[in-house]
């Protein structure tokens, strides 16, 4: 990050001598219900346009049952794939080539649609459906921030900032706006730039959170590296926004830092 002539900050990663406490997200399989036993009963496995399953029923019931093992990377996928392209003889086939290609469910759900179409077999109806299961992931996390004091649930915040922003390919800049209470009222990205910085405009930070009614911000960028050590422009970025927010009356109550898998609080590391 660069001081940039009108008083800004862009965010560079540049190489730290200081230690800093690194989190690691835990890795947690969605509770299920008793519900979703009794549904995976009642309704047969998708079938093609010839009736006959895309997927074996056994593989349906493993991926149903609440009860059982979470499915492994290449089973879940081969059953979004069975939906998405129901003629597809061997879903599963395909569902190892992706995960081979890009190295776990995860990063085939969030890779580019280029790089997904250089995939012999794919075409527009899975990538859909990909964009898909992401955007119901990413509902997911962020229904559990509503209505909750944000900064004392930590884990729920860390694990929506990871989905959002673990395994993008350049820097994102994103603030959440707070009110009160500490509770969520939006979460906006405000700047997109390279592999290795993003412009930052403390004004229109300030600006924006006085729109939307927040009496606290908290900033929140990415470190396509996958290391979330901050820089010392980075620091500097946060001091100047956190300067311009005081005298509007607003605070900066944390700066977090994603990587892959991995966080950085300003608050926990002194830093604020």
């Amino acid at each position: 990050m660069t001081k940039t002539a009108g008083g800004f900050a862009d965010m560079r990663i540049a190489p730290q001598k200081a230690d800093y406490a690194i989190g690691h997200l835990p890795h947690a399989r969605p509770s299920g219900n008793t519900e979703a036993s009794l549904w995976s009963e009642r309704v047969p496995p998708p079938c093609d346009s010839y009736g006959e399953p895309a997927l074996p029923a056994e593989a349906w019931r493993r991926l149903l049952d609440d009860t059982a093992p979470p499915a492994d990377d290449v089973s879940a996928l081969a059953a979004i794939i069975s939906l998405a392209m129901p003629r597809n003889e061997r879903p599963e086939a395909l569902a190892g080539t992706l995960v081979s290609r890009f190295g776990s469910l995860a990063a085939v759900l969030t890779a580019s649609e280029q790089a997904l179409r250089s995939v012999a077999g794919v075409g527009s109806h899975l990538i859909s459906a990909l964009c898909v299961v992401r955007d119901a992931a990413l509902r997911v996390h962020r229904a559990g921030l509503q209505d909750i004091d944000v900064l004392s649930n930590r884990e729920r915040l860390y694990a929506y900032l990871s989905a959002v922003l673990a395994r993008e390919t350049i820097e994102q800049f994103r603030v959440l706006f707070l009110g009160s209470d500490d509770r969520l009222i939006a979460d906006e990205a405000q700047a997109r730039g390279t592999v290795n910085h993003t412009p930052v405009y403390p004004r229109e930070v300030v600006r924006r959170a006085l729109e939307v009614g927040a009496v606290c911000i908290v900033l929140v960028h990415n470190h396509p590296s996958g290391d979330p050590t901050p820089s010392q422009d980075d620091v500097a970025m946060t001091r100047q926004v956190t300067s311009a927010a005081a005298v509007l009356g607003l605070t900066v109550r944390d700066h977090i830092i994603v990587g892959n898998g991995r966080w950085l609080s300003f608050s926990d590391a002194g830093l604020l």
